[in-house]
């Protein structure tokens, strides 16, 4: 296991928009259809119509509901909820920005499973030559070649390796 902190120093206000709003539209589509589905309960079972003759009885002139009008009253408050709250998340990332800017940010510990990966070594500085060295140019008999028991030897140096 490696332990990991992250910390989240800015969080961009575009990408936060993109996503809070896919989120809300998502949210909108499951909203409407739970509403559907719930009128579609409601109205095989006659919870309407029982409730229109119980509100008749005690005193009320006249009773209707309409499903479409239902539906719309729903559709119009899911999207009213839809659109503030994309408006509320963007304006949360704007405020974490000011926040973070004083404080360093939102500091996250992360623990991953995998072992962890070793940096590769640092690459040798090449020399820069008029030349450009190819594959098919020998290789120039003034410069040493590392044998791989020297290799090795740097790469247990590097690693910590034995």
């Amino acid at each position: 296991m490696v332990r990991r902190r992250l910390t989240i120093k800015r969080l961009d206000p575009w990408s936060v928009l993109k996503f809070g709003a896919l989120a809300n539209l998502v949210l909108f589509i499951v909203l409407m259809l739970i509403a559907a589905l719930v009128w579609f309960v409601v109205d095989r079972l006659q919870l309407v119509d029982q409730a229109c003759e119980i509100a008749v009885d005690v005193g009320f002139q006249q009773c209707a509901v309409d499903g479409g009008t239902v539906l719309r009253v729903a559709a119009l408050l899911s999207g009213m909820i839809a659109v503030i709250s994309t408006a509320v998340l963007v304006f949360a990332s704007f405020l974490h920005n000011l926040i973070a800017d004083l404080t360093g940010g939102l500091v996250i510990g992360v623990v991953e499973d995998a072992p962890a990966r070793r940096a590769a070594p640092p690459a040798a500085p090449r020399a820069e030559s008029a030349t450009p060295v190819t594959s098919a140019d020998p290789p120039d008999p003034g410069t040493p070649t590392a044998s791989p028991e020297t290799a090795t030897r740097r790469q247990e140096d590097l690693f910590g390796e034995r």
